[in-house]
């Protein structure tokens, strides 16, 4: 390598670090800016004692906080995890497609101690599996056959990303649904504290009854919101359970197909 490339790849490479470091602080400005927008918003709210429109505010905005310009994604695609059985990257849609046709080639169930068992198979046999890339990578693969290790491989780029983006969403929602209760019981301190202020020798119900309302409304809608992020992140939870599944499957499945030597026919 001459010194003039040399200088030209170290060169390159903090530009290009620089520029991931400036997207990924643009995402977290943009997260506080929403922030405190969205967060005074909700003090107007708590203000005229509408605790319920405040509270909902405050969760959304610590949304905002913790997803930043992804925001509307991650708002589609709990809507899309919550009423759907897809997956939301295409590549897992691929995986989840071609292993129901696999399923039924190979036989493939679980047995009570949890090892996969594959019904029998005849060396060369082939298999009729559903157009899409996944199917024609795993076609090349055997033809040119590069191996049980390099099958694998292929199975986990096909995996990881959606793996990634569940594990990246489900944090988001975990940290709303731990954050609201703490944000409840802010309410609930400030509605005692002025209660004791209120305490005197004409104290009455009719005093003290709005710093009570308060202490017990906000403590009651943040437990509220939290269970609602707290159940939307679990079916985050229960997808990432299904595709680790699906993966674990693919992969022995093809590790059979490799061994076996089976050939790929694909569907018309």
């Amino acid at each position: 390598m001459t010194k003039e490339s040399k200088k030209a790849s170290t060169a390159g490479a903090p530009k290009q670090a620089l520029a991931i470091s400036e997207a990924a602080a643009g995402a977290g400005v943009l997260g506080l800016l929403g922030f405190a927008a969205i967060f005074a918003v909700a003090m107007v709210f708590f203000v005229t004692e509408s605790y319920f429109l405040a509270m909902m505010l405050i969760s959304l905005a610590l949304l905002v906080y913790v997803s930043g310009s992804e925001f509307g994604k991650l708002l589609v695609s709990s809507l899309t995890i919550f009423f759907s059985s897809r997956h939301l990257i295409r590549n897992a849609v691929y995986l989840q497609d071609t292993l129901v046709e696999l399923r039924k080639f190979l036989h493939l169930k679980k047995d009570e101690s949890g090892w996969v068992k594959v019904g029998p198979i005849e060396p060369g046999a082939k298999a009729k599996l559903p157009d899409n890339p996944l199917v024609r990578d795993i076609q090349a693969v055997l033809k040119r056959e590069k191996g049980t290790e390099y099958a694998q491989y292929l199975a986990h780029q096909y995996y990881v990303d959606c793996r990634e983006l569940y594990d990246h969403f489900h944090a988001h929602l975990e940290f709303v649904a731990g954050a609201m209760p703490l944000f409840g019981l802010i309410g609930t301190i400030v509605g005692l504290i002025g209660m004791f202020d209120s305490l005197g020798a004409n104290t009455s119900v009719e005093t003290l009854s709005p710093q009570l309302a308060l202490a017990l409304k906000t403590t009651l809608y943040g437990a509220i919101f939290a269970s609602i992020y707290t159940i939307i992140a679990s079916r985050f939870d229960q997808r990432i359970k299904a595709l680790e599944y699906d993966y674990e499957i693919l992969s022995h499945a093809l590790e059979v197909l490799v061994e076996n030597k089976a050939a790929i026919e694909v569907q018309a």
